[in-house]
């Protein structure tokens, strides 16, 4: 199929480096015994990773990897079910409500700037994982993860970096972590190493998720982790001491469903006009803010006129702020708008339709797209994997967990405290 030519075929050397990986699973019981040293984290995010990929394709490495890990394909992300969102939900253990993040993109009315795809930490609102582990002596390695750039203040990692990289592939940035990691020559090593991978979200949005296009996806993202696993455990093993062990953590932010249609927000709350009104949309949520209206009978009237225009296509859910399910807890007062439109699945937001909605297949995509509710979506639940070397969890499938357990699992590992916000229970991994 042409379409699957920017995914390289597995070479003999991508080969070996899964037999390699493998075969470091074999000598498990060799050159370090016990779990009563200390603990170092490498936690590898694959950005939209849709647990039933695994199955469709081959994935040799992944497969070995969860017969000697504890394991969860239902990790369940906060609502919106969006990347800035979920991993600002995974990195902090709050919702968006707490944490400021409301979307890949929003609106802030104390500042009236819009933000997006932002990357400098001063914007998230509570501290993420990889402070609360610098902040109490667990050196930490952290490049491209959402909103950890341009860190400031005595908490900031020992390595991070200014702005998200663009236009790399994601096996160079695994090796740009690596090199850093292996480069770093501090008398106390570095404990907590984070790194980020975009596949196989692009290509979820690109071809959609039952694409047979995801199985080659997930071939090729099997083979970086195999070599990624090889690599982080060598690194490690140079400082390591006896009793010391070796997590390595596969993690998601959410998964993906297929889109049908495409929904002009603005059109459909008939804001034509109406340029006062700033409108804000991350896939299927959209956020409209009428602060900038002076008078407050105006606004009102206008937000009762939008509000009358949308309910008026019944594939739209409306909610003011304060009218939005509990559940969600994304009520936050200045980042969230006064309405907030939800889609439900196979319905994502774009402005190119000249009406309210049109086929996605006009716009030539995206054929898949995340946000939905969980509760609503199976599909966005998405896939956890801890695995600990020299002696293997013996968890196996540890069932539903939430992406709010994240931080405070990684704190207990790393043998620190949680952020105090983060009161999630941790999970349980013997």
């Amino acid at each position: 199929m042409a379409h699957r030519s920017f995914i390289p075929n597995l070479s003999s050397i991508s080969r070996w480096t899964i037999v390699s990986a493998i075969a470091w699973f074999a000598i498990q019981a060799i050159g370090f015994a016990g779990t009563d040293g200390k603990s170092t984290v490498f936690m590898v995010a694959m950005d939209g990773l849709r647990p039933d990929y695994i199955d469709r394709a081959e994935t040799p490495f992944l497969d070995l990897l969860l017969e000697q890990a504890a394991w969860s394909r239902e990790l369940v992300p906060t609502f919106p079910t969006n990347t800035f969102q979920s991993f600002s939900s995974i990195a902090t253990g709050l919702r968006a409500r707490q944490h400021g993040i409301t979307g890949n993109s929003f609106y802030d009315t104390r500042t009236q700037r819009i933000h997006r795809y932002p990357g400098d930490s001063a914007l998230l609102e509570a501290e993420p994982i990889w402070r609360t582990a610098e902040r109490q002596g667990v050196r930490t390695l952290v490049f491209d993860w959402v909103l950890s750039h341009n860190q400031s203040g005595p908490a900031a990692t020992s390595y991070h970096g200014n702005e998200y990289t663009r236009g790399i592939s994601d096996r160079e940035r695994m090796k740009r972590v690596l090199r850093a990691w292996r480069a770093d020559d501090d008398a106390r090593p570095l404990r907590f190493i984070l790194a980020y991978a975009e596949s196989p979200d692009s290509e979820g949005h690109r071809y959609g998720p039952d694409s047979p296009a995801m199985e080659e996806v997930m071939a090729h993202v099997d083979t970086l982790l195999a070599s990624v696993y090889s690599e982080a455990r060598e690194i490690w093993s140079t400082t390591a001491s006896t009793g010391d062990s070796f997590y390595f953590v596969v993690l998601s932010d959410h998964g993906m469903s297929s889109v049908e249609t495409v929904v002009n927000l603005r059109n459909a709350a008939q804001l034509e006009g109406r340029d006062a009104v700033v409108s804000m949309t991350t896939g299927n949520i959209g956020h409209l803010f009428f602060n900038r209206l002076r008078s407050e009978e105006r606004r009102r009237q206008w937000i009762l006129d939008a509000r009358d225009a949308l309910d008026q296509h019944a594939f739209i859910s409306v909610y003011e702020r304060d009218e939005l399910p509990a559940d969600w807890d994304y009520a936050h007062p200045y980042r969230t708008g006064d309405l907030i439109a939800v889609l439900p699945t196979g319905y994502t937001f774009s402005a190119r339709p000249e009406g309210v909605t049109e086929a996605v297949e006009n716009f030539g995509g995206p054929f898949g797209m995340h946000g939905y509710d969980p509760a609503e979506d199976p599909n966005m639940n998405t896939l956890l994997v801890v695995h600990r070397h020299p002696k293997p969890l013996a968890g196996g499938d540890i069932g539903r967990v939430s992406t709010l357990q994240i931080h405070p699992t990684v704190a207990r590992i790393l043998g620190i405290d949680p952020a105090p916000r983060a009161k999630a229970k941790p999970l349980e991994l013997k």
